[in-house]
């Protein structure tokens, strides 16, 4: 009997340990701006504000920083990159990073809004982060860059395992666009034959357009092949 209560006690003030080093951690984690030009700047609470009719900016324990010139920050809802000169518009569009390897950081487009308070608004699931999917990275906590296979197969170049999924994905590319130049060229030729007849769907169309549609089943293997050579950068 005495043992189980020792047990039981043990494992309580082990529960409290824990719970009181997450809140601990939580609350001394620092907010941060950091700006296009490099400055950083640290706080204890980070909020966005959009007001109507004024620009929106952000507010540093007080201190208030324009949006258009904050390119990552830090709230109690995670870290954040500013999509501003990837997209080249004034619009507020933000990603949120999803995934950490270590040496490379995956960002997911997310409405700023669900996120730029104190209290995250779970209202509408479509405004948050699905930690599923991503269209930008970091290299080294370094510029925020598009997901594509042009700028991963320049970051990812010392690694073999991650060149060796960048060519898949360069295959698949290859054989979505041949599948998809060969399905028009035969709906084109199809249409040319009957220039002077009315239109009437032929076997050959529908191959041809069968051909394009199937290029759709492409994007999924593609976005994987990019995922997976993110996953596996090892220099």
């Amino acid at each position: 009997m005495n043992t189980k209560i020792l047990l039981a006690f043990t494992m309580a003030m082990l529960n409290y340990q824990m719970n009181y080093c997450q809140s601990t951690i939580k609350s001394t984690a620092k907010h941060y701006v950091k700006l296009y030009n490099g400055e950083m700047h640290e706080g204890e609470k980070l909020s966005y504000e959009y007001p109507m009719l004024q620009a929106a900016s952000f507010n540093l324990d007080g201190r208030k920083f324009y949006s258009d010139k904050v390119y990552f920050f830090r709230n109690s809802h995670g870290t954040f990159a500013n999509l501003y000169e990837i997209y080249g518009e004034r619009a507020e569009r933000y990603a949120m990073r999803i995934n950490n390897t270590g040496r490379i950081q995956l960002y997911e487009e997310i409405d700023i809004t669900a996120y730029g308070g104190d209290t995250l608004l779970t209202d509408n699931p479509k405004r948050l982060a699905s930690g599923e999917v991503w269209q930008f990275y970091t290299k080294d906590e370094g510029d925020l860059k598009k997901g594509i296979y042009k700028n991963l197969k320049n970051d990812l170049t010392e690694s073999p395992a991650s060149l060796k999924y960048l060519q898949t994905f360069k295959r698949l590319n290859t054989l979505q666009i041949s599948l998809a130049v060969a399905g028009a060229a035969i709906i084109g030729q199809q249409l040319y034959a009957r220039r002077n007849e009315d239109t009437v769907l032929s076997p050959q169309m529908v191959l041809g357009g069968i051909m394009c549609g199937a290029t759709f089943f492409f994007e999924g293997p593609k976005a994987d092949a990019l995922w997976l050579a993110v996953d596996n950068y090892k220099p």
